[in-house]
């Protein structure tokens, strides 16, 4: 009897375990894994004139409609509330004149300033996909004044597809990624930058699921009862 109950505790913690925990390797993102987003340093030249984003992440706009994205292009990003959260959409975050203030917030990237405005990424449908694309077809903007600027579609540079972010991470846990992605301003757009083009670069790390705060009381409360099971094991 008694080995029943421990045999019975142990397949239940390694079972709970199983699957509460994600395997340290995937092949796909989940549901709630998260990718950190690594904060983007600007850099400088002798005289204090801005040259480019480098490491970290950033965003670029072709503003002389050149065919890339020059170094002062760029436009530094750091992690906003939660980070890329797969498989979950968000809300538009701060956009207003002036760049941003205290009280600013944004889920996936802190809010950033572009003509001393400033706006916010957010995702209209929930990004997902594996180790090499990411289904980015929900890139949204808020920015001066209008709510949806869509940055799904209109891809442009070779080896990029519309809505198909270029995702480069080896699918262990805790390992770094980097995420590239083109699309263009819908021509006619409210905000006034239809036809330019945009370059998105994030890089940091991924971080599976957190295992809910039950499972691991659960998972303890098991352990507890093999103890006990081996206790009286040990008295008989």
């Amino acid at each position: 009897m008694e080995k029943t109950i421990l045999s019975t505790a142990l397949l239940a913690v390694l079972g709970v375990s199983g699957l509460a925990t994600v395997s340290t390797q995937a092949a796909t993102l989940n549901t709630g894994d998260t990718l950190t987003i690594n904060t983007g340093v600007q850099q400088y030249d002798a005289n204090g004139n801005f040259v480019t984003v480098s490491p970290g992440s950033w965003f670029g706009m072709d503003w002389n409609f050149n065919g890339k994205i020059s170094g002062d292009e760029k436009t530094a990003l750091a992690q906003g509330t939660t980070g890329l959260v797969i498989g979950v959409t968000t809300s538009p975050g701060a956009s207003h004149v002036g760049c941003p203030v205290a009280g600013d917030t944004n889920a996936i990237t802190a809010p950033w300033c572009i003509g001393n405005i400033t706006g916010s990424d957010y995702v209209t449908t929930m990004v997902t996909g594996g180790t090499t694309g990411l289904d980015m077809s929900g890139w949204t903007w808020t920015w001066n004044g209008t709510a949806a600027i869509l940055m799904g579609a209109d891809a442009w540079g070779t080896g990029y597809s519309n809505g198909v972010g270029n995702f480069v991470w080896d699918g262990v846990y805790g390992d770094a990624y980097t995420l590239d992605y083109h699309a263009t301003v819908p021509l006619n757009d409210p905000s006034g930058l239809g036809g330019v083009r945009y370059a998105l670069h994030l890089e940091g790390f991924v971080k599976p699921v957190p295992v809910p705060a039950a499972v691991w009381l659960l998972g303890s409360g098991l352990v507890g009862l093999v103890g006990v099971v081996r206790r009286r094991k040990n008295v008989a």
